[in-house]
């Protein structure tokens, strides 16, 4: 039986993929070919609902690095006349999947068993290649029949026929393809990505065994998908695949390539939040690894992350020590051994490595909001509002900048602005009367005619009324930074 908490989920899921193609198909009055156009209207619309409902995981760095991976394998590869986007789905499901418009989704659990940069890759080039040779388009489009009572009849189906994570998972995974009876992609599908997509990932500089040996991974986990209907494998038949690439790399790719090109995968992997015993599993695993290589500073790295992630702290500090002796300009390191020592009350060592960090990666706005706050520990109050004034021009609807910002200026005696951040902190929390009051309080300490004034009547205008004030560019200013 299904826990209370999975219905929530099985609910949230069935509300999403039926909300997307409601949308999409009562925008057509009538079917007709699958266009371009088409695809990137319903891909947009696909990841607009994901992003809703909280389904993708946001990290700056994993973003980051999908994302250049992603673009590497597209400059070596023949683009569909579309831009792509590269997300991270926030799922332990071992899966991939493409929707269309190109849109490339990477399972956090599939980031957490790949072995190296290039099986990462060689998933991306497959999903490419997907995109780019319109698989999802062409399935869409030769299900004209279909209905919308049909399609949410199986999309039912599969989130009320099985159980646990996979089910919901595997059923979003097929989110593009729900508009056919047979979900699944065929096998000349399949057949063609992975020639494409092996072509892609050799043209990268990958090593083309890559994509083989993630099949073999994923083939360990497949007893995940059990108790899911066949139709809604998104990529069935591992072992033909298998036999496939490995004729491929037999005949056409018997040259080598590189593990890693973009870099710091250890380092990304430990990114990913895991369950207790995963990251149990992940710290044995890296430790065995660290015994045959003990000063490779990403396995110390990804070593102290997984240990935090468990809650212990000072062994956590030990790895980072040990990695700052072999390379004490490494930035992550210090960011990290900043933020614990931050964290667990030794504010002028965490200062010293947060300031060495910021002068090592300037432009890092964790390491500029934790040594902000390092700096208001520690007394320097000048200091800590110029780190969260710099982000506050980077990142102005972020709460936490406004009540940083707020207190700075309280300490620093300068009370219109400090009731002035205090405001705006209130008025995003949604707390109208203390907004109000900090506003009006702020009001007092400016001319009528200043730019801060008409700023604070805006927003006090928008507390009243309920609706957002136009800007005005000429008192439209940002607040000045103090030397």
């Amino acid at each position: 039986m299904a826990t209370p908490m999975f219905k929530i989920v099985q609910k949230q899921y069935f509300s999403l993929i039926l909300a997307v193609f409601i949308i999409f198909f009562s925008t057509r009055s009538a079917w007709s070919s699958f266009t371009i156009a088409d695809e990137k209207k319903l891909g947009k619309e696909i990841y607009d609902k994901l992003e809703k409902n909280n389904f993708l995981l946001h990290d700056k760095k994993l973003d980051a690095y999908i994302t250049n991976i992603g673009n590497r394998i597209l400059q070596r590869s023949d683009k569909a006349p579309f831009d792509f986007t590269f997300s991270i789905f926030n799922s332990s499901a071992i899966n991939a999947f493409a929707t269309p418009g190109g849109y490339v989704y990477i399972n956090k659990g599939l980031i957490s068993v790949v072995e190296n940069e290039a099986q990462l890759a060689g998933v991306i080039a497959h999903e490419i290649a997907h995109a780019n040779a319109r698989h999802v388009a062409s399935i869409i489009d030769k299900s004209k029949k279909l209905n919308l009572a049909m399609m949410a009849a199986v999309i039912a189906a599969a989130l009320l026929g099985g159980g646990g994570e996979a089910t919901a998972a595997i059923a979003t995974f097929s989110i593009a393809g729900a508009a056919s009876i047979s979900l699944k992609y065929q096998r000349e599908h399949e057949e063609e990505a992975d020639r494409l997509g092996i072509g892609y990932l050799v043209d990268a500089g990958y090593y083309p065994a890559a994509m083989i040996e993630f099949l073999r991974i994923m083939k360990q986990y497949e007893f995940i998908s059990k108790s899911i209907p066949s139709y809604l494998f998104t990529h069935p038949g591992t072992d033909d695949r298998i036999f496939y690439l490995d004729s491929l790399l037999h005949t056409h790719y018997r040259g080598g390539g590189a593990r890693d090109i973009v870099g710091n995968f250890v380092r990304m992997q430990s990114l990913i939040v895991l369950d207790a015993n995963g990251l149990i599993n992940r710290s044995n695993m890296l430790t065995q690894s660290l015994q045959k290589n003990p000063r490779s500073v990403d396995l110390l790295y990804a070593l102290a992350m997984t240990e935090e992630q468990l809650g212990h702290t000072r062994t956590a500090v030990e790895y980072l020590n040990k990695a700052l002796t072999i390379a004490p300009r490494d930035g992550d390191v210090l960011r990290s051994i900043g933020m614990i020592s931050l964290k667990t009350g030794n504010v002028s060592l965490a200062r010293i490595h947060l300031l060495e960090a910021s002068r090592v990666n300037p432009d890092d706005d964790q390491i500029t909001l934790a040594l902000g706050k390092a700096y208001y520990a520690t007394g320097d109050f000048q200091n800590a509002l110029n780190c969260f004034l710099k982000l506050r021009d980077k990142t102005p609807d972020d709460v936490d900048i406004d009540y940083q910002l707020a207190m700075s200026y309280g300490r620093l005696n300068q009370q219109g602005d400090s009731h002035y951040y205090f405001g705006l902190y209130f008025k995003k929390k949604q707390r109208k009367d203390s907004a109000l009051f900090h506003l009006q309080k702020a009001l007092e300490y400016f001319s009528k005619e200043s730019p801060r004034a008409v700023s604070i009547n805006e927003a006090m205008t928008e507390l009243r009324t309920g609706k957002p004030v136009k800007p005005d560019k000429k008192t439209d200013v940002k607040p000045k930074t103090s030397k």
